[in-house]
């Protein structure tokens, strides 16, 4: 057994295994979770509040967990503590239905996963593999979590989708403790110094470019968490059944794996400034897609073609800006960071994109979104990133 452990630990398959389930979790929670929350009879308002509660509780979560693996170099056993927490987490939900315990457990459990997201992202770029056949498959494992979990609601009781995330979450924990046969490559310091080395995070934190970066992902990846959670409500408007909202987010993921494939290609070969303002153009271009829709197919086609590519690119980006800001060794801490300023735009933006839904149609919505992603797009202009390292070779 013990042999057998050692050729799992850093081989192929336990990145196949993080992965894959990390990202399913992620899609139980994400893709139809708001449509189980309406029908329980959740308002708009209550299910916006329920949906930010993982933004929340993400601002503390990501930055101490964040700051925890870079001063213990454990970040395999934190995160696999993490995922184990979030299978728990998700048992409860199974049996709560009110406003504040979804609220509390939802928040603690997604908390959870965003702070290991940061270090399934850094396994991967340290990796002996490339880092697009390592982030594939997220991708499947959230087109199949979107299916499962869209067909669940339709078929099953609600609590299914709960039970699902449970069993991943389990499963996840197996990849972490497999993923990376070494913790994650920095340049480690000497005890002594790593002790007044870790402090030196205010070096970027006073960096206008890094806290300009900052900004623009509070604005749009706030933008992406509203439109995560009322496109499937816009496509239900339309009287798309649960069962194909699943269909279309599951096709949509998949058309991601392309982007993460050849990420290797392009990510280093087109500057950071190049690739943000492709990037917020296509947010740009989704949202005014949404907000003239006047049918269910002027929704899925942009929803297929243009939302997970929007997203990854954002990810892959992040990775990309910080190792060219930040000191060595700090970029654990740095990638959290910018997730809790995403989370604290995600519960600004998700509130009261609610509180608007309530009075409102979606459609409206999806226009001061599209306004949003347009700032973003010309703040960008004035971010100047030198691109001094390699990270998708």
């Amino acid at each position: 057994m013990r042999n057998l452990f050692a050729r799992y630990r850093g081989s192929y398959i336990s990145y196949v295994t993080l992965y894959f389930f990390a990202y399913f979790t992620l899609a139980i929670f994400s893709s139809v979770l708001p449509v189980y929350l309406t029908d329980i009879g959740k308002s708009a308002g209550e299910m916006s509040f329920i949906m930010s509660a993982s933004s929340f509780f993400s601002l503390a979560a990501v930055p101490l967990m964040g700051y925890l693996c870079d001063l213990t170099q454990k970040p395999r056993l934190i995160s696999s503590i993490l995922s184990a927490g979030m299978a728990a987490g998700s048992l409860a939900l199974a049996a709560s239905q009110k406003t504040w315990t979804l609220f509390l457990l939802q928040g603690l459990t997604m908390s959870f996963f965003s702070a290991t997201q940061t270090v399934s992202e850094q396994l991967a770029a340290g990796s002996p593999y490339r880092y697009g056949v390592l982030r594939v498959w997220g991708t499947l494992g959230y087109a199949a979590g979107a299916q499962a979990s869209g067909l669940a609601v339709q078929i099953f009781p609600g609590p299914t989708l709960f039970f699902m995330a449970a069993a991943s979450s389990a499963l996840t924990v197996l990849g972490f403790s497999g993923a990376g046969g070494k913790e994650i490559p920095q340049k480690k310091l000497p005890a002594k110094r790593t002790e007044s080395r870790l402090p030196s995070v205010t070096v970027f934190l006073r960096d206008p470019r890094f806290l300009l970066y900052m900004f623009i992902t509070f604005l749009i990846m706030g933008c992406a968490t509203v439109n995560n959670t009322y496109l499937p409500l816009l496509l239900k408007d339309f009287g798309v059944p649960t069962g194909a909202i699943g269909t279309a987010l599951s096709i949509g993921t998949l058309v991601e794996i392309p982007v993460i494939l050849f990420s290797h290609k392009f990510m280093d070969n087109f500057s950071s400034k190049t690739l943000l303002l492709a990037t917020m153009a296509v947010f740009a271009v989704q949202y005014l897609f949404y907000c003239t829709a006047s049918g269910p197919w002027a929704v899925i086609i942009p929803l297929v073609l243009l939302k997970a590519i929007a997203t990854t690119l954002m990810m892959m980006l992040n990775l990309k800006v910080v190792h060219n800001l930040v000191p060595s060794g700090l970029s654990t801490v740095a990638l959290s960071l910018i997730s809790a300023c995403n989370g604290l735009g995600s519960i600004i933006l998700q509130n009261a994109g609610g509180a608007f839904a309530d009075h409102f149609p979606i459609r409206s919505l999806y226009l001061i979104l599209a306004c949003f992603a347009l700032l973003s797009l010309l703040l960008s202009l004035f971010l100047r990133i030198e691109d001094k390292e390699k990270v998708f070779g």
